[in-house]
């Protein structure tokens, strides 16, 4: 093989959900001698540091799901327009492989693949099959699942479907198997509350408000880490100074690894690549479910977790002040219940995700190399 022809696509939406077990495959097959390329929306452009010395070309791509008529007619439009971005680029890199990771904008380029006879293989990181690969599903030839029971109405569908788990960064990796210190009496009680990529109004209005009205001798002992987004870390950072709680307030942090070995619990949305991290690095979490997820993924997600015992779980029409500062102060006054929740979030933890969703992918490299390539040089 030549390096052009060891090359394989990720294909991404742009948000972190699809975008960070494309970045931990991509690491893997990097040291399996494979080239990678990455397609994606404009909305990838921002983490083109997680994926250096990776090609990223950008296809036009949206959401049918959105808007009215109008808009489900530009959303149809773009795709096929990136639909045929893809099949150029598609044609010029000559890939032995893609992987479709979810999202609109992973639609042109494995419609791509699949108009171009290139091996297509999808990966879902939802308890419940998204909508674009049950699109895609009858074009792959295998689908990997982040859990071990996921949703699909579709028989055939589901016999396409093999367990991975969700890959992670090599960074949350390294916590793995780490023991769980609880909260020490009388000692610091190190809060995470992350809103995913892109952060979360309804953390930063319900949780200060929670922690502020939690009993004295609770309060006192927080050392709060929080993921804002930036219009809301001035009225977050008022409400925790006025109440002298020690808090770091950002937009966005680099070292999340860091921050969740030193967590006693994490207050979080129940993203599929969140509650990845959360279990490998053996975390107790209190997941609120993005209500407006698509199939009502996140829901199921979480409630994953809590079956397993890993979480406790409160739906967004329930998540108000006095039921977060009713559950933390449960749980701020168990550290023994908090040791049970972390050991269970660890027993679900899939350190080998990435490992196996690249052994998945390499099965599907033709053997003649350079026939195949040829044979699609000419499609």
């Amino acid at each position: 093989m030549t390096g052009v022809e060891k090359n394989i696509v990720l294909a991404s939406g742009g948000t972190g959900g699809h975008i960070f077990p494309a970045r931990a495959l991509a690491e893997e097959l990097n040291t399996r001698g494979y080239a990678v390329t990455l397609m994606t929306d404009r909305r990838g452009q921002k983490y083109d540091d997680l994926f250096p010395g990776t090609q990223i070309i950008v296809v036009r791509s949206g959401s049918p799901s959105l808007g009215g008529i109008a808009g489900k007619g530009k959303a149809i439009l773009a795709l096929v327009i990136g639909f045929f971005q893809a099949r150029k680029a598609l044609r010029r890199i000559r890939p032995v492989a893609v992987i479709g990771f979810g999202g609109y904008p992973s639609m042109p380029p494995a419609a791509a693949a699949a108009s171009l006879r290139i091996p297509l293989i999808l990966h879902e990181q939802n308890a419940v099959l998204g909508r674009v690969n049950k699109l895609l599903a009858g074009f792959a030839k295998i689908i990997a699942t982040s859990f071990d029971h996921t949703e699909s109405p579709d028989a055939e569908v589901a016999d396409k479907m093999i367990y991975t788990g969700n890959p992670v960064r090599n960074a949350i990796l390294a916590l793995f198997g780490a023991a769980y210190q609880g909260p020490a009496a009388d000692g610091p009680i190190k809060l995470l509350i992350l809103g995913g990529s892109q952060g979360a109004t309804i953390l930063s209005d319900i949780v200060p408000a929670a922690l502020v009205a939690l009993p004295d001798d609770l309060k006192s002992r927080l050392k709060v880490t929080q993921q804002c987004r930036a219009e809301d870390i001035d009225a977050v950072r008022a409400v925790y100074a006025d109440a002298s709680i020690d808090a770091e307030l950002a937009s966005f942090f680099n070292n999340v690894a860091d921050l969740l070995k030193e967590c006693h619990l994490a207050i979080t949305r129940s993203g599929a690549s969140t509650l990845a991290e959360l279990t490998v690095a053996g975390r107790p979490s209190l997941l609120v479910p993005y209500k407006h997820a698509m199939d009502d993924h996140q829901r199921k997600n979480g409630e994953n977790a809590v079956a397993r015992g890993a979480a406790r779980l409160i739906l967004q029409d329930n998540f108000s002040v006095e039921e977060v500062s009713r559950q933390l102060t449960y749980l701020l006054r168990k550290p023994d219940c908090l040791a049970v929740m972390a050991a269970a979030a660890a027993s679900l933890g899939e350190v080998h995700a990435a490992e196996k969703l690249a052994d998945l992918v390499t099965q599907f490299v033709p053997a003649n190399n350079d026939d195949d390539t040829k044979r699609r040089a000419a499609a």
